[in-house]
């Protein structure tokens, strides 16, 4: 007996179909059962799953406490509330600084005299109220030596007279300074258009032979890939047309060979049916025998 001999592959088979019924039965039981609920409280798991999500939310979880963090009630005869108001009364600047009582002072009295006279000696809007009266009233003559002091400091420290601008200037450097060329040499070296002038030359004037290697095998390569020499001869039969007889050669091959093609297929049609069957009547056999282990099971 062979690994692939039919009845092995049979057996195989009606095993594989029965164990993948067996997997399902409980499923094909269950299935259209669930008809679901009108109401979500109506269903346990997701009035479960809704508590646990209250359960586990911070928010909810501290709503009572933000809720009640700033109500805090005291009672007002607590012991620690009035020690509180008597530490606070005695530490009170208000309460410290109070006066016990007011002092009546006649005005001609001699201390009262006595202490104005030292605050207007001490005051310093007083001590200098007798120089307000000339502030701002300074003169100085035209032609003074303190007049053309100032003046000429005024031209020394003038910016506009100091700096002078360069175009008041006339530049007269010669041509042929040495200076002058070596700046003209660094900037014909350092120029990127002389730089590169023979090179721009070159470039458009280079002529290669039309037989090298190079250019008959890039010629071959654009023959290979160019899209229109690939259709050249399809497109040529189709200008020309084609002249089709129906007892040519190539129809009546093409016709036999459907007819061979189509026997194979109507055979093969039928092998497949016979194997169907014998799968089913031993998938069927294989039921049988295990309803009737099963009824013996039951009945031991």
């Amino acid at each position: 007996m062979r690994l692939d001999a039919i009845p092995i592959k049979v057996a195989k088979a009606s095993r594989d179909i029965a164990s993948d019924y067996k997997y399902k039965q409980a499923y094909e039981k269950q299935r259209g059962h669930y008809i679901g609920y009108k109401d979500i409280h109506d269903d346990p798991r997701l009035v479960h799953a809704g508590q646990v999500n209250k359960m586990i939310n911070d928010r909810l979880y501290r709503q009572g406490y933000e809720k009640s963090k700033t109500k805090y009630h005291v009672s007002p005869d607590m012991l620690s509330v009035i020690q509180a108001k008597t530490c606070q009364s005695q530490l009170s600047d208000i309460e410290y600084r109070k006066i016990p009582h007011q002092w009546t002072c006649l005005p001609d009295q001699n201390d009262v005299l006595h202490a104005r006279r030292a605050y207007d000696l001490l005051s310093d809007h007083l001590y200098r109220e007798d120089l307000d009266w000339i502030r701002g009233m300074g003169w100085i003559p035209a032609g003074s030596l303190d007049d053309q002091k100032c003046k000429r400091a005024a031209e020394i420290l003038n910016e506009r007279q100091y700096r002078q601008p360069p175009h008041n200037f006339k530049f007269t450097t010669p041509p042929d300074a040495p200076e002058l060329i070596q700046a003209k040499l660094n900037a014909q070296n350092m120029s990127k258009r002389l730089y590169t002038e023979a090179w721009d030359n070159e470039k458009i004037s280079i002529h290669v032979m039309p037989d090298t290697p190079e250019i008959e095998l890039a010629k071959l390569n654009s023959m290979h890939i160019s899209q229109k020499f690939y259709k050249k001869g399809w497109e040529d039969d189709k200008k020309t047309g084609h002249d089709m007889r129906l007892d040519a050669i190539p129809i009546q091959t093409a016709k036999a060979s459907r007819d061979i093609a189509s026997d194979v297929s109507t055979h093969w049609s039928r092998l497949l049916k016979c194997m169907l069957y014998f799968l089913m009547i031993n998938f069927c056999f294989v039921l049988f025998l295990w309803a009737i282990m099963y009824s013996v099971f039951l009945e031991f």
